[in-house]
């Protein structure tokens, strides 16, 4: 029997080659669930009914994930393709938090 779920944060590119992007963060969930966790991918949710491409809309979307990240219990980076200015802005967040952040370079 497994102990509870922890809930990781997904920290993963999004801008630039949306499609490619979005694969990698897709596999990075399956990962987290395949090792017994629960994943939230704030890039792969507020993109859906937020405009990424206007800045105010962005903005919001990543505050709102930097707010759902205070309640996770690790950051798991995807860092195979380098760290794009959203993904350092979660992972100077989690840094601030003093959340464990797993590196990941494949997926």
């Amino acid at each position: 029997m497994r102990g509870p779920m922890k809930r990781i944060f997904v920290c993963s590119p999004f801008a630039g080659d949306i499609a490619r992007n979005v694969k990698v963060a897709e596999a990075l969930c399956r990962q987290v669930m395949r090792s017994g966790h629960a994943p939230f991918a704030p890039h792969l949710l507020y993109p859906t009914f937020t405009d990424d491409s206007v800045t105010e809309q962005r903005e919001t979307g990543i505050a709102c994930g930097l707010a759902y990240m205070e309640c996770c219990d690790e950051v798991w980076a995807f860092t195979g393709n380098g760290i794009s200015s959203g993904m350092r802005r979660e992972l100077d967040r989690a840094g601030q938090l003093g959340k464990p952040i797993i590196e990941i370079a494949e997926v």
